[in-house]
């Protein structure tokens, strides 16, 4: 109970930092309308009495009692909505960052790749506008109770038992807690679900799946699967919904009941005149009126205490992945070291590396080889500390990975990799995005374009680096090389890195253009700087340049050395090298 006020609490923040004057007028004019519904009730029964009574003024003040309360409770109850909807939406933008923020500083990228927490924050940003609403509900609760307590105050007056009409309250309340938690439980079971139907119909609109989906036919396919999903939502819910409003109407029932009896028992005791009948009445309506949204408030309520574990489960988690705090060292000094790793996926009981024991010397090329699936690329963020290993430690220049500030690591570590990212932003952006310090440097930008090998073909775009690329903005769309050599010069913004990885970016070149670019890179790494260059490809004619030859067989280090070492070897490097030779150079017939 604690923490969720805690988060109530943050709710209420978040809307002062929305709107600090909106979030004040709205909540003194929900004060105000308690009182109103009171006011409105008494007019009419004074209006009767007075009228039973022949005294005209008194007519008049009641009457024009009656019509400024009905007045203020209309015109005020049209701003609240419109200030409170507004701030709500406001509030949820601003917790939606939050969510957004707290995902992207947690270290490393395992998160990201479990189905559990990918379910929970879908969960989580749907029912954003939920927790930013918690603390209206807390507010227009106590409003309620403030009008309830009136509403009993009156109903008193006319006869002490009408009070038990509040008792009557009682069960549409419970009957409409049990509604809602049914409405609950039911959102919570179909996370992924909705993360399915959204990663289809994403699929189905994406450009580049459009031209596999068009020539395989299989966008409708998809198009189904995706339906099938959202009706396998749509029927939960509407189950769901079905009990929920069989269990609401026999709560209302009672209600409906309980008031016909206990009108007919005080008529029968006790006489009542017009005005008392006509007030029991009108308070009676706004008794359902007032239990309505008793209702609205602890359904919100409730959805708040589901979607705040979500939210308290997210920050507990970004806590739980806090690292080391020392800082990355400005130089590499002992080199990278990696002592017993071992490393698994989540739910799987096999680990993807065993026992790697591997020494990356400073200002090294370093080659990285191995079939599909020997575990290249987890290794490759390992080192780049977005894995944590199972087992053994990776040590930075003496100092266990674990204990620096993973940005200080991350902001010493560069790259580009095959599944690149494509930004739809002006060309400059796009590649300077990759050393944001220096994103909108000119010059910068040049020369990790050259490095790339990009210099001539961001010539032949309209606007050169002012191009907007991307269609989806109208911008100009490329190749896929010419894509991937913008990733290219977007991984060499950084200036300086100490660990600069490789990881298949050329995939989408040709042989010699990628020797060339590979080559230009170790040059690099040769001049001076202590920097390792870590060069992943399948293509043996580009590795065999690096200083350190790395070769994996699933999971496992098969053997190591420079080029020349592992041919003499004879092993696993040299067979594989040897077929991959043939193969672009064929023995003739």
């Amino acid at each position: 109970m604690k923490r969720r006020l805690s988060v109530v609490g943050h709710s209420l923040r978040l809307t002062m930092r929305a709107d600090p004057l909106a979030t004040w007028v709205s909540g003194l004019l929900t004060v105000v309308l308690a009182g109103i519904a009171a006011a409105t009730a008494l007019s009419q029964r004074w209006l009767l009495d007075a009228s039973g009574a022949g005294s005209t003024r008194a007519v008049l003040a009641a009457a024009a009692l009656g019509v400024v309360a009905f007045v203020l409770n209309a015109a005020i109850g049209r701003v609240v909505n419109n200030l409170r909807n507004d701030l709500m939406d406001k509030a949820a933008q601003e917790l939606n960052q939050e969510v957004l923020t707290v995902t992207a500083t947690i270290p490393g990228v395992e998160h990201l790749e479990r189905a559990d927490y990918l379910n929970r924050l879908v969960l989580l940003r749907r029912g954003a506008r939920s927790v930013a609403v918690s603390c209206w509900s807390i507010l227009l609760t106590v409003a309620n109770v403030a009008s309830l307590a009136l509403s009993v105050w009156l109903l008193a007056s006319i006869h002490p038992a009408m009070t038990l009409l509040a008792v009557l309250a009682v069960p549409p309340l419970l009957t409409g807690r049990k509604a809602e938690r049914l409405l609950r439980d039911f959102r919570d079971s179909t996370g992924q679900a909705v993360r399915r139907e959204a990663i289809l119909h994403e699929l189905c609109l994406d450009p580049d799946t459009a031209t596999e989906l068009r020539i395989t036919g299989s966008g409708p396919e998809l198009g189904r699967m995706a339906d099938a999903s959202w009706q396998e939502v749509s029927r939960a819910e509407n189950a769901a919904r079905r009990s929920g409003l069989l269990w609401l109407t026999a709560g209302w029932t009672c209600y409906a009941a309980g008031l016909t009896l206990a009108l007919a028992v005080v008529l029968a005791v006790h006489s009542l005149d017009a005005g008392d009948i006509v007030l029991t009445i009108s308070i009676a309506t706004q008794l359902r009126g007032q239990i309505s949204v008793a209702l609205d408030n602890l359904g919100s309520m409730g959805e708040v205490g589901r979607v705040t574990e979500h939210y308290l489960w997210l920050k507990d988690h970004a806590e739980t992945r806090r690292r080391g705090t020392l800082p990355a060292p400005d130089r590499l000094g002992a080199g990278i070291s990696m002592n017993g790793v071992s490393f698994r996926y989540p739910g799987s009981d096999t680990p993807v590396l065993r026992d790697l024991d591997l020494h990356l010397r400073p200002g090294s090329t370093v080659g990285l080889v191995g079939v599909n699936g020997a575990g290249k690329t987890t290794l490759v963020k390992l080192l780049c500390g977005l894995y944590q290993p199972d087992q053994g430690t990776i040590t930075v220049a003496g100092r266990p990975l674990a204990d620096l500030d993973p940005a200080s690591w991350s902001a010493r570590c560069s790259g580009a990799f095959q599944d690149f990212v494509k930004f739809h932003l002006p060309v400059g952006e796009a590649v300077g995005i990759g050393d944001l310090p220096r994103m909108r440097d000119a010059a910068a930008v040049a020369e990790a374009l050259d490095r790339a090998g990009a210099t001539t073909m961001i010539s032949t775009l309209p606007d050169g680096t002012d191009t907007r690329l991307g269609p989806l903005f109208g911008g100009v769309d490329l190749s896929h090389g010419q894509w991937q050599k913008l990733a290219l010069a977007r991984g060499s913004m950084r200036d300086q890195p100490l660990l600069l990885v490789l990881d298949e970016p050329t995939a989408a070149l040709d042989p010699q253009a990628e020797h060339d670019l590979f080559e230009k890179f170790a040059a690099l790494a040769r001049n001076g700087s202590d920097a390792i260059t870590l060069l992943v490809s399948h293509r043996f004619s580009t590795v065999h340049m690096a200083d350190h030859i790395i070769v994996l067989g699933d999971g496992e280090l098969l053997e190591q050395g420079s080029h020349a070492e592992l041919m003499a070897a004879g092993g696993r490097y040299a067979t594989l090298y040897t077929t991959q030779a043939n193969a672009y150079h064929p023995a003739p017939p």
